[in-house]
C-alpha cells in the first residue's frame, strides 16, 4: 500500500493511474466503507476522507477525490481550478467536483475514479472551453435523465478554493463549497 507521500512524489502520468484505480466510494462517521459497486450501496453517515485517508483506503468520492489532485498540484506547481457542479430540483440532486488543470500548455479535466477521463485528452487553449465541455457531459446526463423536467436554472457552476476538514459530514461539505 502506497503512502501519501510516494504517491505526491509520482509523475503525473504515474499520478493519474494512480487515481484511476482508486474505488469509488466514501468512509461513513463510523470508519466503515462503502464501495460502489456494493450491491447494498447507499449513502448515508457520509464523512470527508482526507488525502491520507484516500490513500490508506484506496476509497473516495470525488469531492474527497479533488482535494488530493489539489495538493497533487500544488505539491508540483501545476496550474489548476477547481469547480462544483450542482444540480438541485425536486427530481434530481447531483453534485461533482471536477478540478481542471493545464499541462504543457493545455487545459484538461483531470482524471478521476468514476468518469473514465483519460490524461490529457481531450485538452483545449483556455480554461474556460475547457469547463464548459465538461458542464456540457454533465448536462447531457441530466437532460437524459430528467428530459423535459431538465431546468437549466437549477444548474450551479462554482469555482472554488476553500478547504474542507476531515470527518465533516456531507450536509457540512455542502454548506462550505456552496459559500
Amino acid at each position: 500500500m502506497p503512502s501519501l507521500d510516494s504517491v505526491l512524489a509520482m509523475n503525473i502520468e504515474e499520478f493519474f493511474r494512480y487515481v484511476k484505480s482508486i474505488q469509488y466510494g466514501y468512509k461513513d462517521r463510523s470508519g466503515n466503507l462503502h464501495i460502489s459497486d456494493d450491491e447494498d450501496f447507499a449513502v448515508q453517515d457520509y464523512s470527508f476522507s482526507s488525502p491520507e485517508e484516500i490513500v490508506k483506503n484506496n476509497c473516495c468520492w470525488c469531492w474527497d477525490l479533488a482535494e488530493l489532485i489539489r495538493l497533487y498540484c500544488k505539491e508540483h506547481g501545476v496550474p489548476h481550478r477547481a469547480y462544483f457542479i450542482e444540480y438541485l430540483s425536486g427530481e434530481l440532486h447531483q453534485t461533482h467536483t471536477q478540478v481542471f488543470l493545464c499541462y504543457q500548455g493545455k487545459w484538461s479535466a483531470a482524471p478521476d475514479n468514476c468518469l473514465g477521463l483519460e490524461f490529457g485528452t481531450p485538452s483545449f487553449d483556455d480554461t474556460e472551453t475547457c469547463v464548459a465541455w465538461f458542464v456540457s457531459l454533465f448536462t447531457d446526463y441530466l437532460r437524459s435523465v430528467l428530459n423535459e423536467k431538465y431546468d437549466a436554472g437549477k444548474l450551479v457552476v462554482k469555482e472554488y478554493s476553500c478547504t474542507f476538514a476531515p470527518g465533516i459530514s456531507d450536509d457540512e461539505y455542502l454548506s462550505r463549497i456552496r459559500q
